[in-house]
């Protein structure tokens, strides 16, 4: 309401718009029957004159009934109300007509529908009429509107079956809704539209379709006349500038309302005589038009559609194809009201649907060429046309277009009809057609599937000759090789190649359609092993053998390449394929022979196998899963073959997937004797795709069959050993081994190499071991894990945490066992073997932890592990440390029912922080940060830990409180500021004694716990908890926040000192690197190590420790004129200050000889001017020279 005051609006008659406003809201009585009362209580303190007459004419209302007897209600005073306006029809006083009417429609929506009888209502209706009825301009506005409401408002009341008592208040709406006031006009649709809507007897429908009729047909001659005349460039028309016309456009707008509540009968005459207003360019009719045809398409009323169908899709058809000379919203609209009616068709009268679907498509496929975002709608539009509502309108596959009929129904002539179309717009194109056509294109092909191989056979070979005239790089390249890759998804790669066949030109050393490759690597899915074997291998092995025969020529690159491309294409076949238990055996064969024979198809054979095996075993688990599980949703979505690669395809079945896996069983252990041989010739890069692909086929290989191979393998190595220790073997060896810590040790011994060789081929074949297996395989690795040397501890640990990982029963039946072994070996060197004996750690910590066995010796070991780790003084080390008690932490929230074995991990590590060692205490503090900034919650989850934590402030070892203060950062910066609150006071008073204290930059690190704390908090909190000595500290704190600086600083003793800028910019970074991540918070003596080696050499050289030049002792800010010279070229503690240079910058100056002297830069104009301001062989120059080259001066340089 307040809004609408606001407006600009022309100056009333006799009564203010604000009125009319104002009364358009309901006033509802909350409890008080006197409606009197709630107008005046509303209006009381307003100044407005229409605000004065209504509360004067509500109580003159209330007067007249409380002189009567009568009672305040809403029936009451209604009979009062209009006896009252009756009497005014004799008066005519405008301010009282205004007024009551205002009033009138206020009262109605209050007066109960049981307490007015419908002839009492009648009567009201004709005075309201009769009012109405008066000459125009004799009746202000507002007046008009609120008499209009108030009809509205008494039809009800009448009784919508009592035709003779609705008629009248009906037409008089009607009359109303074509008023030239908009707010008037716009009233009696309102209330045209509810009345309508209330009717449901179909004799009092008829009658009334009968009155809209007449009311409609009477605006036709005048709407014919307008219809004809166009708007050019969308200027109106001056014929729309006369009130008569206008009125067309208000009747249209009202028959929108109301057309779908009219009978059948009468719907189909309104709609024929709107088809002859709408033609084929743009007239000030066509929006409202379209408008009315939008609300008969959702009225569902499909026998209204059918009935005129033909004319409304060739009309609005060729609205659309008119293109340009239309506004371009209304060919959109006209478009969705074209896939509207087909919808509609597609459930009525599918013959109908299907034999207009090529005159709409291609209509709206003319705007495909428009600007983007009209041809984006147009693209969604066509998308849905084409879209299969039951799935069996189109033919998707080739076996249901073997029948010559089928190729001559509808349906096939329309699918040619739309594939023609494309083509001949994708011919028009001038180089790449734009996104959204082929977007629609690429639509179409999935939704024909293999039965676009004959329909759109001519759109392929157009695209094809695109992408062979057009250069890489330019731009829609992307969305073609799109388009073409939907092409292969759809009809498969074997129908493509023939359609786009890739040659091999032997004379001429070229191959036709190498850009096909790519493609065919990214979109092949659902292909035949069988094709890629007889066709692309033999491809392959033609251009290899004409490449053996040439020995220069400039394209002999690029047919080795294309050859290597062509073999590369096996992964993509091996995706899903439909022959996969036809065909593996052969294809097995193949890849055996081409392992031993080219090392480049190593990786591709390797990842084309994993893909095969995984693929499948995710089916099956898959269905496992969901049979186990039937609530819970399986993690691989079954789709059809045609749509997006990654998918898996709807004819695998579990069934399928099973029988794969079984043929893929039968030829894996030949597999893994050709890749075993592999592994142990090639170099350390290249064997993690190769025990990939050897644990895949392990895992289905059958757990008899994979322990054979390993023994065979042991067996193998022995009796090499026994025959062949030569040179020769011993160096061919050691070309595949890591060349790392271990590698002079490998070196001297040939079979130490040969023994990490064979324990990573055991790790790889851990899925697929029984428990035999398993036993065979750490009894063979336990040496190396017992060895002193290191020499295989890394492959050695990797194959027992691989056992921890998939054979839980391992560690859990052979726990004394395995504790004992680990325990008693030191820690590696190795980052490596380091990283892989924490992660064995970690499935044992884990399970002591769940399973509370009573072993807390076993746990505190383990853990000691964790925590010295920690205080290592390599970064890789501690990293890894971290990430695997994070992944403890992890294991335990989610896996366990209930807090206690978290619990117990803190608990423990709580235990560290009394009675240990300041190392080992600052690294279980540091253990802690890390735990607290991934999970806030085990601060209240473990009520002990802050005060045990705060306990260690007052320690005096360095150690310990630099990582406690962390842990503080830490906490403050990841708890929300009302979690924050409840630990405020301890933090605060916990850390504020360390702010007095500037070595290891204790004082830095407090103040910017505070500045989170202020920010999260607030200023005043911090000041309710601070103690009083620390008040000083707080404010200089809360400037520094806010940017303020203390004017009386330098002259007051208890303040602060200004620190130089250069130490500021120093403090800055090391607040950087103070908020990195909680692993580096802690703990990190190189940091420590560097920075007091670098204050050493300042000290050395200055003659003044760091912090002295922090706390500015020479002076603060002044020249000490004073202090004695220096001698034997270095400064003493008195001789520096702190000046500024041309820029304001606070620096140091050196001071010689009680005077001051410049220092930096001289300008490039001064250089080589003049004798120079510093003296050559004092110390000053040495310390220029030192300042601004880096590096100390060297006496006798």
């Amino acid at each position: 309401m307040k809004n609408q005051k606001q407006e600009k609006a022309p100056p009333p008659t006799t009564m203010a718009e604000d009125e009319e406003e104002e009364e358009a809201e309901e006033i509802p009585l909350n409890g008080d029957p006197d409606l009197c009362n709630r107008i005046m209580d509303r209006y009381k303190k307003s100044s407005a004159p229409q605000h004065r007459h209504l509360c004067a004419s509500a109580a003159a209302m209330r007067s007249i009934l409380q002189e009567e007897n009568l009672p305040l209600t809403p029936p009451a005073y209604f009979a009062a109300t209009i006896s009252a306006i009756n009497e005014t029809l004799e008066t005519l006083d405008p301010n009282a007509m205004t007024s009551l009417s205002s009033f009138l429609s206020i009262l109605l929506p209050l007066v109960p529908s049981q307490s007015l009888p419908p002839s009492k209502a009648s009567d009201a209706m004709e005075i309201l009429v009769s009012f109405l009825q008066r000459p125009h301009g004799t009746l202000a506005t507002s007046t008009v509107r609120s008499i209009v409401k108030s009809l509205g408002l008494l039809v009800p009341f009448c009784g919508v079956e009592d035709w003779s008592a609705v008629k009248l208040p009906l037409k008089t709406l009607l009359a109303f809704s074509v008023d030239r006031r908009p707010k008037v006009r716009k009233c009696a649709q309102v209330y045209v539209e509810k009345v309508f809507k209330s009717f449901h007897d179909f004799v009092i429908i008829e009658k009334v379709s009968k009155v809209v009729w007449s009311f409609f047909k009477s605006y036709m001659p005048l709407a014919t006349e307008i219809g004809a005349t166009t708007i050019v460039d969308g200027s109106k028309s001056e014929m729309m500038a006369e009130p008569k016309h206008l009125e067309v456009l208000h009747m249209l707008n009202a028959l929108k309302l109301i057309v779908p509540t009219l009978s059948t009968k009468f719907i189909v005459k309104i709609s024929s005589n709107l088809y002859k207003l709408l033609g084929c360019q743009f007239s000030p009719l066509t929006r409202h038009i379209l408008n009315i045809f939008e609300a008969l398409f959702g009225c569902s009323r499909p026998e209204v559609l059918v009935s005129e169908a033909d004319n409304v899709i060739i009309l609005l058809a060729s609205y659309v194809s008119s293109g340009e000379k239309n506004p371009t919203d209304t060919l959109l609209s006209a478009s969705t009201l074209l896939k509207r009616a087909l919808d509609e068709l597609y459930v009525a009268e599918p013959d109908i649907w299907i034999k207009n679907l090529p005159l709409v498509f291609g209509s709206v496929a003319g705007l495909l060429n428009f600007e983007v975002s009209t041809a984006g709608k147009t693209a969604d539009i066509l998308k849905d046309l084409t879209r299969q509502k039951d799935g069996s309108t189109f033919p998707t596959n080739t076996n249901q277009l073997s029948d010559v009929s089928i190729m001559s129904t509808e349906v096939s002539c329309a699918i040619r009809s739309i594939c023609a179309v494309l083509e001949d717009i994708i011919s028009a194109c001038r180089g790449i057609p734009n996104e959204h056509i082929l977007a629609v294109v690429s639509n179409l092909f999935l939704k024909l599937g293999e039965s676009s191989y004959l329909y759109m056979n001519g759109i392929v070979l157009k695209l094809s000759d695109l992408m062979m005239q057009l250069e890489k790089g330019l731009p829609g390249m992307k969305h073609l090789q799109e388009c073409i890759g939907s092409a292969v998804i759809a009809m498969g790669p074997e129908k493509l190649l023939s359609l786009i066949p890739i040659s091999l030109n032997a004379e001429k050393l070229t191959c036709s359609n190498i850009w096909l490759i790519p493609i065919l690597k990214k979109y092949v899915v659902g292909a035949s092993l069988e094709y890629f074997m007889e066709c692309i291998v033999p491809l392959a092995e033609s251009i290899q053998r004409v490449c053996c025969g040439v020995k220069k020529s400039p394209n002999l690159k690029d047919m080795q390449t294309s050859a290597r491309s062509l073999w590369g294409l096996l992964p993509a076949f091996c995706n899903y394929p439909t022959d996969t238990s036809k065909s593996f055996e052969s294809l097995a064969k193949l890849l055996i022979v081409v392992l031993k024979e080219d090392s480049y198809m190593h990786e591709t054979i390797a990842s084309s196998l994993q893909e095969l095996v995984n693929q499948n075993k995710d089916i099956v688990r898959a269905i496992q899963d969901a049979n186990e599980c039937p609530n819970q949703s399986t993690a691989v979505v079954s789709n059809d073959c045609n749509t997006v690669p990654g998918t898996v395809p709807s004819h695998y079945s579990n069934k399928i997937a099973s029988r794969n896996i079984r043929a893929l069983a039968s030829s894996s252990m030949d597999l893994l004797h050709a890749l075993a041989d592999v592994l142990f010739n090639s170099p350390t890069e290249k064997r993690a795709y190769l025990k990939e692909a050897i644990g895949c086929l392990a895992s289905i290989a059958g757990s008899s069959n994979v322990k054979n191979f390993f023994t065979s393998s042991l067996e193998k190595f022995q009796s090499i050993n026994r025959i062949a220790e030569s040179e020769k073997f011993g160096s061919h060896i050691l070309k595949s081994v890591n060349k790392e810590q271990d590698d002079e040790a490998r070196k001297k011994d040939p079979k130490e190499a040969q023994r990490c060789l064979i324990m990573e081929l055991a790790c790889t074949l851990i899925e697929g071991s029984d428990e035999e297996g398993i036993n065979i395989i750490f009894d063979y690795i336990r040496p190396s894990l017992q060895a002193d040397d290191g020499v295989g501890q890394f492959e050695a640990y990797s194959t027992l945490s691989r056992i921890f990982m998939v054979h839980a029963w391992f560690y859990s039946t052979r726990f004394d066992e395995l504790i004992h072994l680990l325990l008693g070996q030191k820690s590696s060197c190795d980052i490596m073997s380091l990283r892989s004996r924490l992660t064995c750690f970690h499935f044992l910590l884990i399970h002591l932890l769940k399973s509370d066995s009573g072993n807390v010796n076993a746990a505190f070991l383990i853990l000691n592990e964790f925590i010295s780790t920690l205080k290592d003084s390599r970064k890789e080390a501690r990293r890894d440390a971290y990430d695997i008690l994070l992944m403890v932490s992890c294991s335990l929230k989610t896996s366990a029912n209930t807090d206690a074995p978290l619990q117990r991990l803190f608990d423990m590590i709580i235990g560290y922080l009394s009675g240990a060692s300041p190392h080992v205490m600052s690294g279980a503090v540091a253990a802690l940060s890390l735990l607290v900034y991934r999970d806030t919650s085990v601060c209240f989850s473990v009520p002990n830990l802050l005060p045990s934590v705060l306990v260690l402030l007052q320690s005096k070892a360095k150690e310990v409180v630099k990582a406690v203060l962390g842990f503080m950062k830490v906490l403050v910066s990841c708890l929300h500021a009302k979690d924050l609150q409840k630990f405020l006071s301890d933090i605060v008073n916990g850390v504020l004694p360390w702010s007095s204290v500037s070595k290891n930059h204790f004082r830095s690190k407090v103040r910017i716990i505070l500045e989170i704390v202020i920010r999260k908090c607030g200023s005043d909190s911090v000041e309710l908890v601070r103690p009083e000595k620390y008040k000083s500290f707080i404010k200089t704190v809360v400037e520094q926040r806010w940017g303020k600086k203390n004017s009386k600083a330098s002259g007051n003793s208890d303040a602060e000192p200004r620190l130089a800028k250069s130490s500021l910019k120093g403090e800055r970074k090391r607040t950087r690197e103070d908020s990195a991540t909680p692993r580096e918070e802690n703990g990190s003596r190189d940091t420590t190590d560097k920075e007091n080696k670098r204050k050493k050499h300042r000290s050395n050289f200055t003659g003044k420790s760091e912090p002295d030049k922090i706390a500015g002792k020479s002076g603060g800010g002044r020249w000490n004129k004073t202090q004695p010279s220096c001698s034997d070229g270095q400064f003493q503690g008195g001789q520096r200050g702190i000046g500024k240079n041309r820029r304001g910058d606070t620096i140091e100056k050196p001071r010689r000889g009680g005077k001051e002297m410049k220092m930096g830069r001289r300008k490039d104009s001064q250089r080589g001017k003049g004798p120079t301001q510093v003296s050559r062989g004092g110390a000053s120059t040495k310390f220029h020279k030192f300042k601004r080259s880096g590096k100390p001066h060297q006496r006798g340089k």
